[in-house]
């Protein structure tokens, strides 16, 4: 998946490969409150409350803009 490639590239570490490891429609980023809330607010990414985030619904051509908004966040 190019998502875990751009993360790479982005953070230059690992920490978000699991994703590319999981089944189904959605991932658990492990993301705190204030970092889900400054996806919403700063970068119009939705995730709940547990940091869930629909990955099957992403376009490919959204996967940087999400790297780069997962990047800012937890820096």
């Amino acid at each position: 998946m190019k998502a875990d490639v751009s993360l790479r590239d982005r953070t230059g570490d690992g920490y978000f490969d699991f994703i590319q490891h999981h089944r189904g429609m959605f991932s658990v980023l492990g993301l705190t409150g204030d970092q889900i809330n400054q996806l919403r607010d700063k970068h119009g990414v939705y995730a709940v409350g547990d940091s869930r985030i629909n990955i099957a619904g992403l376009a490919e051509r959204h996967i940087d803009r999400l790297a780069d908004a997962l990047v800012d966040v937890t820096s």
